[in-house]
């Protein structure tokens, strides 16, 4: 996508007691003129979009910014269990990291997000008066969705091993009485579910600029009913969003799937030089 070149450094930052793993890209051959934090989506999907996301911030890097791309509390190669974690926790993270970042002097601050990390973007720019302007890639609209998908992953595997099946009403009551769940590999605490699901998109509009870019297979190529009214209540009170609907995989929920190039190339446009 981009014919320079750019650098790439892992490091650890320190945070309340852990070790917060991330990747730091920047151009090799000019000075950043920006900066951009990317914040990850939920588990499984944070893996399954890794590559695609590292296309990205290569591009955007090599064009001419510093690109951090944070592991979240528990997650990743970050330290902590995701036991602990909790969206306050992770939003602690993502404002520790931005400080990271901000700390090198490269202008104007860009936050990135990707499904949950949208929203997680959002909270975070609200609580900054240094965030340009918010990049949102196919947006959680609120945190219970999240925690809604995830559940079902726990539904399928109890019908593959032929255990009970549990349903969404039992699984949010195991949850509400304190209870962890174990599903996929991951220990979802009860703090966390019932933090996230306390979030809503609706509920924060950024104050900065918003390009929110959404995928879908519908050639008419519309943004969601759901999305459209959070977008048409933002621009009420005055939000300023500017919305793309494009054709592609769900990449996020699809191991190794394919580069989304017009994805890609909608992004690149808002880090073109003015």
């Amino acid at each position: 996508m981009n014919s320079r070149k750019c650098s790439i450094k892992a490091d650890f930052l320190e945070h309340q007691g852990k070790k917060l793993f991330y990747l730091l890209l920047g151009p090799a051959e000019v000075e950043a003129r920006g900066s951009v934090l990317f914040l990850p989506p939920f588990a499984e999907e944070m893996h399954k979009s890794r590559h695609l996301v590292a296309s990205q911030a290569r591009a955007i890097a090599a064009s001419g910014y510093n690109v951090l791309l944070l592991d979240l509390s528990g997650c990743g190669d970050s330290g902590g269990d995701f036991a602990d974690a909790s969206w306050q926790v992770w939003l602690q993270d993502a404002t520790a990291a931005a400080n990271t970042l901000m700390s090198l002097g490269a202008g104007h601050l860009t936050v990135w997000g990707l499904r949950l990390g949208a929203l997680l973007a959002c909270e975070l720019s609200r609580s900054r008066s240094d965030v340009e302007k918010l990049i949102l890639w196919q947006p959680t609209l609120n945190g219970e969705q999240q925690i809604d998908q995830f559940l079902r992953l726990r539904t399928v595997a109890s019908i593959v091993d032929n255990q009970k099946s549990f349903d969404r009403k039992a699984l949010w009551n195991e949850l509400r009485s304190g209870n962890s769940l174990e599903i996929a590999g991951y220990e979802l605490s009860s703090r966390m579910a019932l933090g996230m699901a306390k979030a809503r998109l609706i509920d924060v509009l950024p104050d900065c600029p918003v390009h929110w870019m959404e995928i879908g297979n519908s050639r008419n190529r519309k943004l969601s009913t759901a999305s459209e009214n959070v977008i048409r209540h933002w621009r009420e009170q005055a939000g300023k969003i500017e919305t793309t609907s494009l054709q592609g995989e769900p990449f996020w929920r699809i191991a190794d799937a394919g580069i989304n190039t017009d994805l890609q190339h909608n992004t690149m446009e808002l880090f073109a030089e003015s």
